[in-house]
Formats: structure tokens, C-alpha cells, sequence
């Protein structure tokens, strides 16, 4: 992985959920919402709180909406434990997870 596939794959995701492409269950939105509360506190998020909301839904999360989630969670905690933080990568993450948030509370 590298900084550019986060931001990569935070964009593709961004389209495929402005256009429909990609309806995130309920199980997306639990952990978004979960990942987004951790991240109020700090202001953004964290690889402890990625980790532990991952946990949450491990196996089911890797096979809802073939894993695009996952994958994307996957990257965050990459960028955040490594040396090369992508803070733009990160940010266009967190508010991705923001937008599956307000759409989810949108629909209920």
C-alpha cells in the first residue's frame, strides 16, 4: 500500500456512493458511526479506534459490499502506523466515513 492508494480508493468510494454504486449496510454504517465517535474527541482517527471497530465486524465487514470498506479501513490503519502519514489521504477518509454517516441517519 501506498499514500496514494488511500486517497485512491477514499475517491472511488466517494463516487460509488454520490452515484449509488455502493449502498453501505448497516453494518458499514455501525462502524463508521462508531469510528466517527471515536474521532471526536482528537479531531481525527486514530489506528487504535480503526483497529477496535474493525473488531467489532471483523469477519461479516470483510464480505459486506465485497469488503470495500474493510479495504478502505485497512488503508487507513496502514497510513496512520506508518511513517509516511497521508494526513490528506486520512481526511478525505474521515469525511467519507462522515458522508456514509449523515446518509445513514438520512434514511432512517
Amino acid at each position: 500500500m501506498t499514500p496514494a492508494t488511500l486517497r485512491e480508493h477514499t475517491l472511488e468510494l466517494a463516487k460509488d456512493l454520490d452515484t449509488g454504486d455502493w449502498m453501505p449496510t448497516d453494518l458499514e454504517r455501525v462502524i463508521t458511526q462508531r469510528l466517527l465517535t471515536a474521532a471526536d474527541p482528537v479531531g481525527c482517527l486514530t489506528d487504535h479506534a480503526v483497529r477496535d471497530a474493525v473488531w467489532e465486524g471483523a469477519e461479516p465487514l470483510t464480505r459486506a459490499s465485497d469488503g470495500r470498506l474493510s479495504l478502505l479501513l485497512a488503508e487507513i490503519t496502514y497510513s496512520l502506523a506508518g511513517n509516511g502519514r497521508d494526513a490528506a489521504g486520512l481526511a478525505s477518509a474521515q469525511a467519507l466515513l462522515a458522508s456514509v454517516n449523515r446518509r445513514g441517519h438520512s434514511d432512517a
